[in-house]
C-alpha cells in the first residue's frame, strides 16, 4: 500500500492531503510514468480529518474521454448508502490535478466544492482549466460551475455539460486487498497470499467524486500525470 499521503502546513495555515496515481498505458495514451498503490491508512493528523483524507485516485480512458475519480477515505458499511449521509465537507476544496507536459506541475485542474445540507448536498465543479495558484495553495477558479446533486442511494445522479459528465456520492470501494493475510505475512505466520484471497474491503463504501472529460479539452496530449489534493483555507 505504497501511495503517499502528505499533510502540509503553509502560512496562512493550510492543510492538504495528496494522493498520487498510477501509470497506465491505454490506447496510446500514457498516464504518468509509475504506479503507486492505494492508501487507506494515514498518520493520526490526516486520519483525524476524514472529510479531507484521500483514499485513492483513479484514471482511465473511455473512448475519447478521460475518466478521473477520487475516493475519500472513511470507508463505511454498505447500509450507509441508504442513509443519505455525506462526508463531503463544504469547507474542503477537492481538486484533481492534470500535468500534460511531464514536468510534475499541474497544467489543468478540476475543482469540486460542496454546498447545502449534508443530506441534500450539491457538488459544484469548475474546470478543467489552468490553476490560479499551484498546489497546495488551491485558489478557487473564477468560473461558472457545473452542478450535480450528491447521490445518496443506489441510483446514480449525473449531470453533463459541453461533453463533461460529473458524479458525487457513496459507492462500493473499488480498492481490494487481503489485509488479514498481509498482516499475517508481516507477523511471520504466513509465507504468502492465498489464492483466492479475501477482500477486506468487500461490501464497504467510499465517498467518490467522478469526472469524465473529453481528451480534446486537455489538448490531446500523449502523456498525462494525474493526482488529487484536498485543502482547507
Amino acid at each position: 500500500m505504497g501511495k503517499r499521503s502528505v499533510a502540509e502546513t503553509r502560512k496562512p495555515p493550510a492543510r492538504a492531503t495528496l494522493a498520487v496515481l498510477a501509470a497506465v498505458a491505454l490506447g496510446g495514451l500514457t498516464i504518468s510514468s509509475r504506479i503507486d498503490a492505494a492508501d487507506h491508512t494515514d498518520s493520526p493528523l490526516v486520519a483525524a480529518d476524514q472529510a479531507a483524507d484521500i483514499a485513492d485516485v483513479y484514471s482511465f480512458r473511455s473512448g475519447d474521454d478521460l475518466v478521473l475519480a477520487m475516493t475519500i477515505s472513511n470507508v463505511q458499511a454498505a447500509p450507509e448508502i441508504e442513509l443519505g449521509r455525506s462526508i463531503f465537507d463544504p469547507s474542503v476544496l477537492y481538486q484533481l490535478n492534470i500535468d500534460t507536459n511531464g514536468d510534475a506541475v499541474e497544467d489543468l485542474v478540476v475543482q469540486s466544492v460542496f454546498v447545502g445540507d449534508p443530506r441534500d448536498q450539491v457538488m459544484q465543479v469548475r474546470g478543467p482549466a489552468a490553476p490560479t495558484e499551484l498546489s497546495p495553495r488551491h485558489r478557487l477558479l473564477d468560473l461558472d460551475p457545473m452542478t450535480v446533486s450528491v447521490s445518496t442511494g443506489t441510483q446514480a445522479v449525473t449531470e453533463e455539460r459541453d461533453g463533461i459528465r460529473i458524479f458525487a456520492g457513496v459507492r462500493d470501494d473499488p480498492f481490494f486487498f487481503d489485509l488479514s493475510q498481509f498482516l499475517a505475512i508481516l507477523g511471520g505466520s504466513a509465507g504468502g497470499f492465498d489464492d483466492p484471497g479475501v477482500d477486506a474491503f468487500a461490501d464497504l463504501n467510499a465517498y467518490a467524486i467522478v469526472v469524465q472529460i473529453p481528451l480534446e479539452m486537455l489538448g490531446d496530449p500523449a502523456t498525462l500525470a494525474i493526482w488529487g489534493t484536498t485543502a482547507r483555507p
